[in-house]
């Protein structure tokens, strides 16, 4: 089992995070722009809605920093940069006022997820963790009649487990409030709470040479793969487009063009809730001694793996270029 620094023990609640992030936030020593306050609160919520994978410097620079759906991280470093100094940042809240406080937030270095860590604070009564020990070991000694009174160290841990009960219970009480009071999590779902996926037609210009047989060829494909994962809902545009819109969690869009003997798509989803593009990539497929139909399965596969893969979709086979 893979050990954990010194002082630190458990992952902490939601509830726990959200009031720490509060608390980095309002306090003088955190000393960021307004954009690293925006980029922390971000990271945060996301992770803590299940949303972890989709944390690129894309997503980042779309949703936090204005930037449109052109940015390209590779000639615009303002993710990273942002990124350094939000870790620095973070440190110096913690060598300072933050120096006592029990919920760890930091960002790692190479990615812009965040980890939450739980340690434990000097001076202070044991753990949860240890508590849970002694109360097993304790069940395990058998039963022996009282023969002096119990020394004060005897009801220690009694005590302790009783103390830390108590603590659980009200973080468990605070996360339930949280979630029943977080706009974030009331997004329209389907199928028992799954995410639903709308898929829309691809788009594409007279300048392209796309027809609309491929469009609809590409769409149908993404659809076939995204439907083998049992962790989604995928729903099309019909009839009643409103509803169908009203229903999705996120919706899957995106444009088609020909460059020579290359096939180009760019496709992107949107979540419902707020419009942010949380996820967006695209793909080139050469055309040159191979159909059209593979190009477009091709294609599909790939946005589709890419689609569910923060999902836990195992269904899905691995994208082919």
């Amino acid at each position: 089992m893979r050990s954990q620094p010194d002082g630190v023990h458990s992952h902490p609640s939601p509830a726990e995070v959200r009031e720490q992030l509060d608390r980095i936030l309002s306090s003088p020593e955190f000393i960021l722009p307004d954009r690293g306050h925006r980029f922390l609160q971000f990271i945060v919520n996301e992770t803590l809605e299940g949303r972890a994978a989709y944390l690129k410097a894309f997503t980042i620079a779309t949703s936090v920093f204005g930037r449109d759906a052109s940015f390209d991280a590779m000639n615009d470093p303002c993710v990273r940069m942002a990124a350094r100094q939000l870790r620095s940042a973070l440190e110096r809240y913690y060598l300072t006022s933050g120096s006592a406080d029990e919920v760890l937030i930091t960002v790692p270095a190479g990615g812009y997820v965040p980890t939450f860590a739980k340690r434990a604070i000097e001076g202070g009564t044991r753990t949860e963790d240890e508590a849970q020990t002694v109360s097993a070991a304790s069940a395990s000694l058998p039963d022996k009649p009282p023969t002096e009174p119990p020394k004060r160290e005897s009801r220690l841990p009694r005590w302790i487990m009783i103390t830390a009960g108590m603590i659980v219970l009200a973080a468990v009480g605070m996360a339930s409030f949280t979630e029943r009071n977080n706009t974030t999590s009331k997004q329209p779902v389907m199928g028992g709470g799954r995410p639903t996926i709308l898929v829309k037609p691809f788009a594409t210009n007279e300048e392209t040479r796309v027809s609309n047989e491929v469009l609809s060829g590409l769409k149908n494909e993404i659809v076939v793969n995204l439907v083998k994962s049992k962790e989604l809902v995928v729903i099309t545009e019909g009839a009643k487009t409103n509803a169908n819109e009203a229903d999705a969690t996120y919706t899957l869009q995106g444009s088609i063009r020909m460059e020579a003997d290359d096939m180009r798509a760019i496709a992107r989803l949107v979540r419902a809730a707020d419009g942010a593009v949380v996820w967006s990539s695209d793909y080139d497929v050469n055309i040159k001694g191979r159909s059209i139909l593979d190009a477009q399965m091709a294609i599909a596969r790939s946005i589709a793996a890419a689609v569910t893969a923060p999902f836990g979709a195992g269904a899905m086979s691995r994208p082919q270029g």
